[in-house]
Formats: C-alpha cells, structure tokens, sequence
C-alpha cells in the first residue's frame, strides 16, 4: 500500500514539474532578446570554459532564471545545427527526397534531428529528477546544468558541420567529436555529483554508472523509432 502511495505522490510530483517547467520555459522565450541574450550566452560560456566546475556547481545553487534563458539558447543553437547537418546529408540526392517509396521516412528523419537534443537532455535530467530524492532540485535547475555540461558536445556538432565543405575534414572532426563527448561525460559526473550533493567520488561513482546505465536503456529504447539520443 505504501509503495503505491509512494509511487503515486512521485508520478504527480513529476506532473508538477513538468507543467511548471513548461510554463517557465514558455515565460523565458517571451523574454528573450535575441541579439542581447546571444551576446551574454556566448559570455556565459567563455565564462564556463574558464571555471567548468564552479559555473555548474553555481548553476547547481542558485535558481537563476538568466542560466535558463542561456541554456534554451544553447539548446536552440544545437538544434538548428543537428537540422542543418540532416538536410545536408539529403543535399547530395534531393531529388531521391522527394519519391513517395522515401518522403515519409526522410520527414521523419528531420523531425527525429530536430528533436534529439532536447530529447537527450530530458532524458537524463529526469531520471536525476526521479532518483534525486534527498537534495531536491527543479527540473529547470536539472535542465540548465545537464545543458551546460554537454556544451562541448554541442561545439562539436558544431565543428562537424565542417565536413560539409570537404568529407576529408572528418580526419579531425571524428576525434574532435570523440573528445568533446568524453569531456561531456567527465563534467555531467561532476554536475550530477553536485546535484546529489554528495563530497566522495567512492560514494557517488555507483550511483552515476546507474543513471548512466537507465540512460542507455532509454537510449536502446528510442533507438527502435531511429531516434538516437
């Protein structure tokens, strides 16, 4: 009985969050000043390269809404160049594009590109939310710090747009991409560690490699519709 109870209370609870979420995303759009805000984004990250760890663990602390608003620009800007990167991949047999045996699948196709990033930046910020139990933290909070740790990530796909121009490029691309991943990874462990707010790595180390592991069991999940996380 009380399993259920709890599982209940952690379902709305999760209703919760993900209606207040939208609603603050929705209101920091409104707000946005495009030039102004792409300017001050592009400072918070070179601000962030110059101390990763203290950026996150700040954005980890504080509920600062201009950290949303730069991470929903960070978010955009991966989107629009995961949408460039597929139409481009199209470029090379437009007309092929267009044949009914392979609209359907090439549409879908773009839509999955267009949505991944947010869809892998979800994933992971909601199963944190889920096993967060102790330190909690808003699903924006998770949303923001999740996004700026997978900054390099993002930087790399924005490198690889660079094999546009020249296939050969994919020489420094394709470990350019490797490493920035790997950075990824090193600093999501220090963001999550920050989050669950727990000091020894020896106690923490466990409990990353299970989120890391439920993210791959979602990723093999979403895999089978093609959408690769």
């Amino acid at each position: 009985m009380e399993e259920k109870e709890e599982k209940k209370v952690n379902t709305e609870e999760l209703k919760s969050e993900a209606s207040n979420t939208v609603n603050q995303v929705k209101d920091t759009i409104k707000k946005v000043d495009i030039k102004k805000d792409s300017m001050e984004t592009k400072g918070f990250i070179t601000e962030f390269f110059k101390d990763p760890l203290g950026k996150l663990k700040e954005i980890v602390d504080k509920e600062n809404a201009q950290y949303l608003k730069y991470a929903i620009i960070i978010i955009v800007i991966w989107t629009a160049v995961s949408l460039i990167s597929r139409c481009f991949s199209f470029s090379f047999s437009f007309s092929s594009f267009w044949k009914l045996s392979s609209i359907g699948s090439n549409i879908w196709s773009i839509i999955v590109a267009t949505i991944t990033p947010i869809i892998s930046i979800l994933v992971m910020a909601i199963i944190v939310l889920v096993m967060n139990k102790k330190n909690k933290k808003s699903l924006t909070t998770l949303i923001t710090a999740v996004t700026t740790a997978s900054i390099p990530t993002v930087i790399a796909s924005i490198v690889s747009l660079l094999t546009v121009f020249s296939s050969q490029i994919s020489i420094i691309t394709i470990p350019f991409s490797s490493l920035c991943n790997v950075i990824s990874i090193v600093l999501t462990y220090f963001t999550l560690k920050a989050i669950f707010n727990v000091e020894k790595s020896s106690e923490f180390i466990k409990k990353f490699v299970i989120i890391e592991a439920i993210y791959y069991v979602v990723y093999i999940v979403l895999s089978l519709l093609e959408i690769y996380i």
